[in-house]
């Protein structure tokens, strides 16, 4: 049973890559254009083909359970052991067990290739074929972030260990601009310590007559004693989904610290977690609900099963759109949402039986 339903998720996984590959190609193919285009386009592939096994595994999976069952039922397997007083969690184990394996293999999977895959396949896009989308959201050249005593950092993007160009701000209490710093570039210089080059230095001070005065002071080479490290002024540019999950957990907590939107990327944590946990839940599912619609007399065709499945898999999919939007939005805790797909897929189970243990009952 194990190996059956290992082939089966394995050819529907092959099967649902290819035509989604295929459809995609066939629907851009007009933009791939330019100076050996092949060889960038199979690229291109290569990299999405990692992508989408990952995103459609669930998917396959949810499948071949369906079919699984399926095909137990034609060769009158099923009947055997509604017979016999088989339990359901007698036939769930494998199925469960192959669930939690290939969910610690996606999650892994995600770590070593599937999050470089991504980005590699962005890149191709964007620099080879002239696709940006909504790439200069996540890879925006600057940046604003929340220092320490009041002080506020727009900086510019990374280069050679420093940024270009930089601007401080020094908010005093209440909350008021005291003092602004703007250069060609910063850099550090030491623990504790910071370089300006080409800074200018601009101070607003309340004495000296109505609305004050402001001075201004102009350097090649300005030393300031911050206590940021380079370490908190870092914020790594890309979408959440393509980094991995050190990175990831790292980026949040600066980006909270920084004041900068972490909610994203905290939806990303969650949902990277959450995911091989809902394949076991989602399997169970679709083994009760292909079970309810089997009947003595009149078995459910192979092309119902992969129905049953795609149905039951748009709905998760459906599910888990709808908590991640809401989610970012804030209206919804990450961790809460992340787990609503899962927690969906159990309650389906539940009401089919099979969680509960009980019986099968030859269906009438």
């Amino acid at each position: 049973m194990l190996a059956e339903l290992a082939r089966l998720f394995f050819a529907t996984l092959g099967g649902v890559v290819l035509i989604y590959l295929v459809i995609d190609f066939a629907d851009r193919a007009h933009t791939y254009t330019g100076r050996a285009w092949g060889w960038a386009a199979a690229e291109l592939y290569a990299n999405k083909a990692a992508v989408v096994s990952y995103q459609l595994a669930p998917v396959a999976l949810i499948i071949a359970t369906s079919l699984l069952v399926t095909l137990l039922s034609r060769r009158g397997e099923l009947t055997a052991l509604f017979a016999l007083g088989v339990r359901p969690l007698r036939l769930l184990a494998p199925i469960a067990a192959f669930a939690a394996v290939l969910g610690l293999v996606l999650f892994w999977l995600c770590e070593l290739v599937v999050v470089g895959a991504d980005a590699r396949a962005e890149e191709i896009q964007v620099k080879r074929f002239n696709r940006w989308g909504d790439w200069a959201t996540y890879h925006a050249g600057s940046s604003w972030l929340r220092g320490k005593f009041g002080r506020i950092y727009h900086l510019g993007p990374v280069r050679d260990g420093g940024w270009e160009p930089a601007t401080v701000l020094e908010i005093a209490p209440p909350f008021r601009l005291s003092r602004r710093i703007d250069a060609r570039r910063i850099e550090p210089a030491g623990p504790g310590r910071w370089r300006f080059l080409e800074a200018v230095e601009t101070r607003y001070e309340l004495y000296g007559g109505p609305g004050g005065t402001i001075s201004e002071r102009r350097v090649d080479v300005l030393i300031e004693l911050f206590p940021e490290t380079p370490a908190d002024l870092e914020l790594r540019s890309g979408r959440p989904r393509q980094l991995p999950w050190r990175q990831l957990r790292e980026q949040l907590r600066r980006r909270e610290k920084g004041g900068q939107r972490a909610r994203e990327y905290e939806a990303a944590l969650a949902e990277r977690a959450a995911t091989p946990v809902h394949v076991i839940p989602a399997a169970l599912a679709a083994f009760g609900l292909t079970l309810k619609l089997q009947r003595p007399r009149r078995r459910l065709p192979l092309a119902g099963a992969v129905a049953l499945g795609m149905g039951l898999s748009m709905v998760l999919w459906a599910a888990s759109v709808i908590a991640h939007a809401i989610a970012v939005s804030g209206a919804l805790e990450p961790w809460t949402a992340a787990a609503i797909p899962g927690l969906a897929s159990a309650l389906i189970a539940a009401l089919r039986g099979v969680i509960k243990g009980a019986p099968f009952k030859e269906p009438r």
